[in-house]
């Protein structure tokens, strides 16, 4: 009885990682063992582990059909330039590429991708250097590319049967002239082609001709595997940080720690939105594309407190081509407190401080208690905000902050996840959290419930007391894991709480944590801990999770109820604590 109980516990205790998950865990060990050789490796040596571990957002790998949207995943979170590119060099910092052979890499150009942050470089002929900071870089980066090759295979296999192969490839015919017959040749729907067309329509000339004209076999090599590497780079991006802020003196200040992105905070502080509403409005209905206008008519008879968030999001674009709108906009947050440190030459990550003592009762958004705001006169504390990181980077930004810190009152992360429950732009806060790193289930009290954030709900719905999973990379799960998950009542999958949380469990407990275990989280003094998530995708709605467009509007009130609910926990935390000093 006891054996049958203990087998029990154990079960209770393990990580929902069932046995479908197998196939994942080899093929993350196939690409790692891969790299961490000395030699280059041909990416074709990955397509058949890659079809074998048959991701949710990949399912149709192994397939001749061409799965569209699995591309544009991939695309979209891939440099827009790689469809010239034959060779991938990854390396955390440019003297790791100088020792590694490529010396003039200060004068490659930059190679954005659209859904990532990550920094590339391209030599401006077949050459992209990638630059990494965790693990999870590589976990994200690999699976990307093994299936943006193997549906570009696809496709030229069968552009090549057909006499159109020829046309595209010697320019004698474009392929935005030829839209039917491309769809016919590839036997896509309409739908995927305007789908195609749409988000990887830049250069759609060349890109479909390059298709035409070869396949893919990306040669790819890891530079360095050191993986003390990302921890020195982190060191180096906060001690660039101090010296930006030298002045604020923040290793001698309480700080607050929000994980969140760089737009929300600055503009509930600044007043810039409210202040040139008019401006605003008038800017993005006339260069609407998005729908706003009828999102206008709903909201314009409204009170003004209702049209805040409309008023954020118009101000994304507004004052591009107009550098005074953006020094207006930058006066106004440093009168509020906010500073921003931008993407230094370490780390692709920028950060923002906001002095407590200097947010103004007449800028702040009127949904936050401005009661609040005369005690924090006397406040010492700042706020440190990161734009959100990917994976496990959380966990060596996490580590490097605590390290330095002389007293850490709080960590408020706010990300987005996909979502088992409920609609794209609906909330979760979970308590607790599975992280596919350490095999751990992290049990946590979040300082956030329904409470905190129903005072600023409109249409979104909220999940309290929920259970998420940290997976490794976006293409690490499959349907069968998805499906086991839900049936365990996990209903999140992000990337980034578990490595935070094990970071934070080193903060508060004084060593690291233990691996594959049930591990509670409690620290021994007021400190807290908030979580919230916002779904920016459904996994069993394949269209949608595949296409993964930028959530827009639609997650407008989710951000700012989050938003709103973090700066408020912080004002009510270190109020009552100057009340008491």
């Amino acid at each position: 009885m006891l054996k049958t109980l203990s087998h029990k516990l154990r079960s209770l205790n393990r990580s929902p990682h069932p046995e479908e998950n197998r196939r994942i865990e080899q093929y993350i060990n196939a690409y790692h063992t891969s790299l961490n050789g000395a030699e280059e490796i041909s990416l074709d040596c990955l397509e058949n582990i890659h079809r074998a571990a048959s991701s949710s957002l990949h399912s149709g790998a192994a397939t001749d059909n061409i799965i569209v949207s699995a591309f544009l995943y991939s695309a979209l979170r891939l440099p827009g330039v790689l469809d010239r590119v034959s060779r991938v060099v990854i390396g955390p910092n440019e003297g790791v590429f100088r020792t590694g052979g490529y010396g003039n890499i200060g004068s490659w150009e930059t190679a954005p991708a659209r859904a990532r942050r990550r920094k590339a470089l391209f030599n401006g002929s077949d050459t992209l250097a990638v630059f990494i900071s965790s693990i999870s870089d590589i976990d994200d980066l690999m699976p990307a590319l093994c299936a943006y090759q193997i549906e570009w295979n696809k496709m030229h296999k069968l552009l090549n049967l057909s006499v159109l192969s020829e046309k595209l490839r010697s320019g004698r015919v474009k392929a935005s002239a030829v839209g039917d017959s491309l769809k016919t040749t590839l036997s896509i729907s309409s739908a995927d082609h305007e789908m195609l067309a749409e988000v990887w329509g830049n250069r759609w000339d060349e890109k479909i001709a390059a298709i035409a004209a070869a396949p893919k076999n990306f040669r790819v090599k890891m530079l360095s595997s050191d993986h003390r590497e990302y921890k020195r780079e982190v060191q180096k991006w906060w001690s660039g940080l101090l010296e930006h802020f030298h002045d604020a003196w923040i290793g001698d200040r309480p700080l607050y720690l929000i994980s969140s992105n760089t737009h929300s905070l600055a503009n509930l502080i600044s007043g810039f939105a409210y202040r040139y509403r008019h401006e605003l409005v008038d800017h993005a209905l006339k260069n609407d594309t998005e729908g706003l206008l009828r999102q206008w008519k709903w909201l314009r008879d409204e009170e003004e407190e209702a049209k805040l968030n409309f008023y954020y999001y118009a101000q994304r674009a507004f004052g591009k081509n107009d550098p005074n709108w953006g020094k207006i906009q930058q006066e106004m947050e440093e009168k509020a407190g906010l500073r921003r440190f931008g993407h230094d030459h370490f780390l692709d990550q920028e950060t923002q401080i906001i002095d407590l003592s200097r947010i103004q009762s007449d800028c702040i958004d009127t949904r936050l208690d401005r009661n609040r705001l005369s005690i924090l006169k006397r406040s010492r504390a700042l706020v440190l905000n990161i734009d959100y990181p990917l994976g496990f980077s959380a966990y060596h930004i996490m580590s490097q902050i605590a390290q330095e810190a002389k007293e850490l009152r709080g960590v408020y992360i706010m990300g987005k996840s996909a979502s088992m429950l409920g609609r794209v732009g609906d909330i979760m806060i979970p308590s607790e959290i599975s992280d596919e790193h350490t095999k751990n289930r992290y049990i946590f009290k979040n300082c956030f419930s329904v409470r905190n954030l129903v005072g600023y709900l409109r249409d979104v719905a909220v999940f309290d007391d929920q259970r998420s999973v940290s997976v490794r990379g976006t293409f690490l799960h499959s349907w069968d894991s998805i499906k086991h998950l839900h049936r365990k009542d996990f209903t999140g999958i992000e990337m980034e709480a578990g490595p935070y949380l094990s970071a934070l469990y080193e903060y508060i407990h004084g060593q690291s944590p233990p691996r594959e275990s049930r591990v509670q989280i409690k620290p021994t003094h007021p400190f807290d801990i908030g979580i919230l998530h916002y779904s920016s995708d459904i996994p069993y709605n394949v269209r949608a999770s595949l296409l993964s467009r930028r959530m827009g509007h639609v997650g407008l009130e989710a951000t700012y109820t989050c938003t709103l609910a973090i700066l408020q926990s912080i004002l009510d935390r270190e109020a009552s604590i100057l009340k008491t000093e």
